[in-house]
């Protein structure tokens, strides 16, 4: 996909996608929803229905209903209990220091999980199923999320139903923040028969059978699933708090246009803004449109968008054409025309509301003339057609990989083109499916110039997901791991074994000053804005709170509906 060259006129061609892609076409009102019911318009079906394999925000927010993790990060950035009784600290003792063989040391951290907790059966949810999920991951083949890994823990020791002691070989930051853990009930009898990632995946229930209630353990279970087009959640009758809604539903749709035109005509009653659904252009033209029929929150969020650059293709091995880029897209400009400025330029990895984010890291300001001189010390220089040129001469060529049917990237991904040829850099767009996109290209790491990407990680996720050489996926790790890059440096390896290991608040933000200070120098990944986190929803809806480092969904038994 290409759109003629703008140069100096980059801020007009902002204007006129937005004009082109984010009108709305108005549309009668329908009869009132039923207020205990809600349907929900998403883009991008869920790859599996396994909890912790092929772990997404589409997924996350799915979970976040159905299948709670032991612990989750509120509004205010604090880690709270969901399935345990009390979180573990070094100060209420559930949490300790213990030295190790060879002078090392590591931690003891003790998991209480309620005793009203229950999987939608009845089951209780048990320190047998933090046995079970922690062996599965340890054993490694699945490929499980490392959000907030089981593999953390070398030893788990069952004190009783309710109590779990796990053992860390290192003293870690995110020692009181754990994920999903499944029900050794259901997939325990089957993991022990199928133990690779293949026969596994597909006979695990949560694939087989997704509609049985003893797979969920959240607020809903999940009762019926229509693939690609339909997900319908009840309530868990065994869920301490009885949700507010009775019936909540997504249903899926292959492009924004027809969230849009769904939601106006009653079908969907709400919307989440991208990624997932609509853009944040379209939003704020619906804002303008349909204040009287919705409202919509908007609030500061934490989920990063990102260009990722693929290190192993040649011209983007050498960090002069990555830092020329960086300084040839104009960020400013994308957050004022696409966004109002609601979504601002990201200045680091970490968003400037974060503890540990720091004011002193390099700043890549738009500068399309420093960007032709890097690329000219890197030996490029323009071409007859305006496209640089090596002493070989190749062309620089690079391609953008991006999400179909995501409106915001689609945005985003042809505006960086006609930036990017304006310092002779050509940079044709390709658009692929979700699933091709989490998998083949990205995880699998088979795009070969750059991608656009989003994370949204909570405090307690270690940098090394994203930046350190153990986050790079494999084959040997089940293709997990979010560093998309390849990127593999020794200094940023140690900073983030250095901010993993930090306990104190001051240790910590002068770890995560390193972190951030080598990933601007090295520039494996270019911080692109944070998405504010926003949606569309019905008028006088409560207790949907946009803000929450985690998924909102976390807390869905508080939603209520006006009546």
């Amino acid at each position: 996909m290409k759109i003629k060259t703008i140069s100096r006129a980059s801020c007009s061609a902002l204007m006129t996608l937005v004009l082109t892609t984010a009108g709305v076409i108005s549309a009668p009102a329908t009869a009132a929803s039923d207020p205990t019911k809600l349907v929900i318009g998403q883009l991008q079906f869920v790859p599996n229905s396994h909890p912790l394999i092929q772990v997404n925000n589409t997924k996350l927010f799915l979970m976040g209903f159905i299948q709670r993790p032991v612990t989750a990060f509120d509004a205010r950035g604090q880690s709270v209990c969901l399935l345990c009784e009390k979180k573990p600290s070094l100060e209420n003792g559930l949490a300790k220091i213990v030295d190790l063989p060879g002078g090392k040391t590591g931690m003891q951290v003790t998991l209480k999980l309620r005793a009203d907790a229950k999987w939608g059966d009845g089951t209780p949810v048990s320190s047998q199923d933090i046995a079970l999920t922690w062996k599965m991951a340890q054993e490694g083949a699945l490929g499980f999320s490392n959000y907030n890994a089981w593999t953390r823990a070398t030893k788990v020791d069952i004190v009783n139903p309710t109590t779990a002691v796990l053992h860390l070989d290192s003293v870690e930051t995110g020692y009181d923040s754990w994920d999903q853990v499944l029900p050794s009930h259901i997939e325990g009898p089957i993991y022990a028969k199928y133990k690779t990632a293949e026969e596994y995946v597909k006979q695990s229930a949560y694939n087989r059978e997704p509609t049985n209630p003893g797979l969920w353990n959240g607020a809903y279970t999940l009762t019926s699933m229509q693939m690609g087009a339909q997900i319908t959640l009840a309530p868990n009758k065994f869920w301490p708090t009885a949700p507010q809604l009775k019936t909540i539903v997504l249903s899926y749709r292959s492009n924004a246009a027809a969230l849009i035109q769904n939601l106006l005509s009653g079908d969907l009653d709400a919307l989440p803004v991208s990624p997932g659904g609509i853009s944040f252009s379209q939003m704020l033209t619906l804002r303008k449109q349909q204040a009287s029929r919705f409202d919509f929150p908007v609030q500061p969020g934490y989920n990063l968008e990102r260009l990722v650059f693929q290190t192993q293709n040649p011209a983007l091995s050498d960090v002069r054409v990555r830092r020329a880029i960086a300084h040839a897209i104009n960020r400013e400009a994308i957050s004022t025309q696409l966004f109002e400025k609601l979504q601002p330029v990201a200045t680091s990895i970490l968003a400037e509301n974060s503890s540990n984010h720091s004011n002193t890291v390099t700043r890549y300001k738009f500068d399309p003339a420093r960007a032709k001189a890097l690329l000219t010390e890197a030996g490029w220089k323009p071409g007859s057609d305006g496209i640089c040129i090596n002493p070989a001469g190749q062309k620089l060529s690079i391609e953008l990989v991006t999400t179909a049917g995501n409106q915001t990237r689609v945005q985003i991904a042809q505006v960086i083109q006609n930036q990017l040829k304006s310092v002779c850099i050509d940079a044709p767009v390709k658009q692929v499916q979700i699933g091709v996109y989490n998998g083949e290209e990205m995880r699998k790491r088979k795009f070969t110039g750059m991608g656009l990407s989003s994370i949204q990680f909570p405090p307690s996720t270690s940098p090394e997901i994203y930046l350190a050489t153990n986050g790079i996926p494999t084959e040997k790790n089940g293709f997990t791991g979010n560093n998309f890059s390849g990127y593999s440096s020794p200094a940023m390896d140690a900073a983030v074994q250095e901010a993993e290991r930090a306990l104190q608040p001051a240790a910590a933000k002068a770890a995560w000053a390193k972190v951030q200070q080598i990933a601007l120098d090295d520039l494996p990944i270019l911080p692109l804005y944070y998405y504010a986190s926003s949606w569309v929803v019905p008028k006088g809806m409560k207790g949907l709170d946009a803000p929450r480092y985690d998924q909102p969904t976390n807390w869905a038994e508080y939603w209520k509906r006006a009546p």
